[in-house]
Order: C-alpha cells, then sequence, then structure tokens
C-alpha cells in the first residue's frame, strides 16, 4: 500500500469513528466505495466480476430459481436488483447452457430505479437435456452513478475535513469505469431421475437395473490395489494415535487426525463400491461391514452422519443382492427412521430404496406408498414418479 492509499484509508477510518447517530449507513457506504476503488474491484482497464463480498454497498443484485426443476419441464428463475443510495439503471443479460432454451426470446432486461426501489424479473426456462456442471450465468451491467457519488462526497457532513483526501476519493471515482459488472452463476443438475438446485440435501445418482439407489464413488487416479494400501497405511497410523497413551493428547486437539480419520472412511467407501459396481459382493460386503461396524464407530473427530447414510445404504443393497432379504428390508427402514430424526433430506432415498423392495417383492400397493412418501420429501424426484405411473398402468 503506497503513502496515499495509506493516507486516503488514515482518513476514512477516522470518519467511520463517527457515532452511530451522526450518519453510520453513509460511513459504511463510503467505507466500502474506498475499498472498491482503491484496490482496483473497478478500473478502466476491464469489466471485471468480482465476488460478491468485494461489492459496495449502493445496490444488491441476485439470482435463484423459483422452484425445483425437472426434465422436460420449465421453470422459472428470477433476477433481483435493488438500490440503496441513488437511482441506477443498467441492464441484466443471462447466458445458457446447452439443453436449457427460453421460452420467450432471450433479450437484455434493461432497468431503472430510484433510491430505495427493487425490482424482480422472471425469465422461464425448458430444461430440455440432462445437463450437470454447466451453470446459468447472470451478468448485471450497472451504469455507474459517478455523479451522484461525487455530489454525495462533496456535500456530506461526516467526509468534512480533510479536502486533500476527499479529492482523492472524488479523482477515484471520476476515474472509474462507465460500466460495473457483477455476474451470478446458478448451478444445477438435471437428469431423467432427479434434478437438483440444492446440493446441501445430498446426490445419489446410481440407479441399479434392480431399482435400488445408491451413492456413486469412484476411486480418482488410482488402482484399486493403490486404494487398499492407503487404507492399511491409516488404520496403522490411526490405530498407533489411538494406543499410544503419549499420543492420547494430540488425538484430543481435533487437527491432524481429523482429515485422516475422513479420508480413511471415505477410502472404505470407495474401496467396498468399486467391488459392488465389478459384481464381487463378497470383498463389497466386507468393506461395508468394516466401515460401519468398525470405522464408523471408533471415529472420533469426524461428524458421521453423513457418510454412516450412505455407507448404511450400500450395505443394505448387497445384503439384497446377496439374498439376505430381511437385513435388507431392516436396514433400509433403520437409514429411514435415522434421517427422520435428523431431519436428513436423504430420507427421501430411503423411501425409494424401500419401495423397490416392495416392488421386487411384488407387493405394488407398499411400494406405491413409498414411493409417494418420497415424494412428499421431494415433489419433483422424477424416478418416483415414473415408478408410480407403471405401477398404474
Amino acid at each position: 500500500m503506497n503513502n496515499h492509499i495509506k493516507k486516503m484509508f488514515s482518513f476514512f477510518i477516522k470518519k467511520m469513528r463517527t457515532k452511530a447517530s451522526e450518519g453510520l449507513l453513509f460511513n459504511l457506504f463510503y467505507a466500502s466505495l474506498f475499498l472498491m476503488l482503491s484496490f482496483g474491484v473497478i478500473n478502466s482497464a476491464a469489466l471485471a466480476s468480482p465476488p460478491v463480498a468485494a461489492i459496495a454497498d449502493w445496490f444488491t443484485a441476485d439470482a435463484k430459481f423459483d422452484s425445483g426443476l425437472e426434465l422436460g419441464a420449465i421453470a422459472n428463475i428470477s433476477c433481483e436488483v435493488k438500490s440503496l443510495f441513488f437511482d441506477i439503471g443498467g441492464r441484466i443479460e443471462i447466458i445458457l447452457p446447452q439443453g436449457v432454451m427460453p421460452v420467450a426470446p432471450l433479450i437484455p432486461i434493461q432497468f431503472k430505479l430510484k433510491k430505495g426501489e427493487a425490482a424482480s424479473y422472471k425469465i422461464p426456462l425448458h430444461f430440455l437435456k440432462e445437463s450437470r456442471n454447466n451453470p446459468i450465468v447472470i451478468n448485471y451491467y450497472f451504469d455507474f452513478p459517478k455523479a451522484d457519488m461525487i455530489k454525495s462526497v462533496e456535500s456530506s457532513k461526516n467526509l468534512s475535513g480533510d479536502y486533500e483526501e476527499k479529492q482523492a476519493v472524488i479523482r477515484k471515482i471520476q476515474s472509474a469505469d462507465d460500466i460495473y459488472q457483477i455476474s451470478h452463476k446458478l448451478d444445477f443438475i438435471v437428469t431423467a431421475n432427479e434434478s437438483f438446485t440444492d446440493f446441501t440435501a445430498g446426490i445419489y445418482e446410481d440407479y441399479l437395473e434392480s431399482g435400488f439407489i445408491i451413492k456413486r464413488a469412484g476411486l480418482g487416479d488410482m488402482a484399486i490395489a493403490a486404494v487398499k494400501d492407503e487404507i492399511t497405511r491409516y488404520e496403522e497410523m490411526i490405530s498407533v494415535v489411538r494406543n499410544a497413551a503419549e499420543l492420547k493428547a494430540y488425538l484430543s486437539t481435533h487437527m491432524d487426525l481429523v482429515a485422516g480419520e475422513d479420508k480413511y472412511l471415505n477410502l472404505l467407501y470407495a474401496a467396498a463400491y468399486h467391488y459392488f459396481k465389478a459384481g464381487d459382493f463378497e470383498p463389497a460386503g466386507g468393506y461395508f461391514d468394516k466401515l460401519n461396524k468398525e470405522a464408523l464407530k471408533a471415529a472420533v473427530n469426524v461428524d458421521t452422519a453423513e457418510i454412516s447414510v450412505d455407507s448404511l445404504t450400500g450395505a443394505a443393497v448387497i445384503d439384497y443382492c446377496r439374498g439376505k432379504k430381511k437385513e435388507s428390508l431392516a436396514g433400509f427402514e433403520m437409514i429411514r427412521d435415522f434421517c427422520a430424526r435428523r431431519n436428513d433430506a436423504r430420507i427421501r432415498y430411503a423411501y425409494y430404496n424401500i419401495a423397490n423392495y416392495y416392488r421386487l417383492e411384488g407387493d405394488l400397493s407398499a411400494a406405491a406408498d413409498n414411493y409417494r412418501k418420497a415424494l412428499a420429501v421431494k415433489p419433483m424426484f422424477t424416478a418416483c414418479t415414473n415408478e408410480l405411473k407403471k405401477i398404474n398402468d
């Protein structure tokens, strides 16, 4: 930071120390404006797309899905803009990935808002193809309100005093680019079975020929032999730490071993999944047993709830494949109850797997009942809708 910037920073810190009754809101505005201008968030060299945290608070802008998505269906996105300090204007442009089409011609949305006004624009989109890792991009282009900002700097009582520093801020405003751009990305997944806009509710995508569903897990760039070696290495390390009295204090620090335990649990799941997909149910079941009956119970510094549901689901599916049907149903019902206690949205997968169990056993009434329970958790769970149609036909 050069001396000029240091002086400007000192000036703003000094002015920010005024009482709340003397204009705290404007002090916050000018502090954020100072940071934005001084450190290049707005510049004349290029149109940047800064992170949301760096945007000065003279406006707010957001974008979101109005509802869940389904393949072949229409859903709205909402683009929202609000002016906080000045009259503002600009435009909104939307870039769509392949497989997503606008219902009406997609043209730039022009907006003009008075101070304090807000506007929301809804854009209906048709989701025609399966898609993942291809976000919708919403670009906001604001006409930078230089004249209003300069007028506020000149007239603000909260910024009166140091003429030189005030002029430096004004020069920064004058040299800023005329257009201020920010971008929002709306991530989503659309498949024939289920679609996602909320990635915190669990994602299972491996639908098996039997109808059951489990969480997919890859080995990355590692061969299965290397994964097994890593499992052994972690088991040795964890065993040493847990059994050595002099390392108990280290274990209780909740630091380095956390990453080790978490990776160990995920390696066990990856190995079990690998053998299951290869049709080798014995080693797959062995790894799921080690995970469920040993590793998860012994884990100390990690939250095991997420991987527990995934692993118990895999074990219940393998039980069915090995002819242990009673144990399989009990496993699915245990997962359902566990998710219900935790308000875990993956309960929809438990209902779905229970439904498929009954479907395979010929009890279509019980199957339909559980498909409907899964749909109550997530109404746009397309796989359930498809299965209900088959039952009703």
